[in-house]
């Protein structure tokens, strides 16, 4: 989209969940100039001025880039394709089908291991 408003995109997340966000742990966390997701403290959504993208199975990435019009995740033009991170069209974000697709987000994020945090080097 490389016009999205990283908190209008919280917003539209917050307002699609609804009182689920309790049920799903959602937080979000400022993160390289957007904002980073969670549900069960693992990240589950890229809010950026590069859109709203979701982590999700091999399954409904294909579906989403088939069937939907989405794409991966690039922050730059020239940068690679995200392996993790696939981008919302904007259709679903201002659509009715946003919430299915965080659900399936979150659903597929919440049985991934955590990421054990680096133990800090005492001086």
């Amino acid at each position: 989209m490389w016009d999205s408003d990283a908190k209008e995109l919280q917003k539209a997340i917050e307002g699609a969940i609804g009182p689920e966000a309790m049920e799903y742990e959602i937080r979000f966390q400022p993160m390289f100039g957007g904002i980073l997701g969670y549900t069960f403290e693992r990240p589950f959504a890229s809010l950026s001025h590069a859109g709203l993208a979701l982590k999700l199975s091999p399954d409904d990435k294909a579906k989403l880039i088939d069937k939907e019009g989405g794409y991966p995740l690039r922050y730059k033009p020239d940068d690679p394709p995200s392996k993790g991170y696939t981008v919302l069209p904007k259709n679903i974000v201002d659509g009715d089908h946003l919430k299915e697709w965080l659900v399936i987000s979150m659903n597929f994020c919440k049985g991934l291991p955590l990421k054990k945090k680096a133990k800090r080097k005492k001086p």
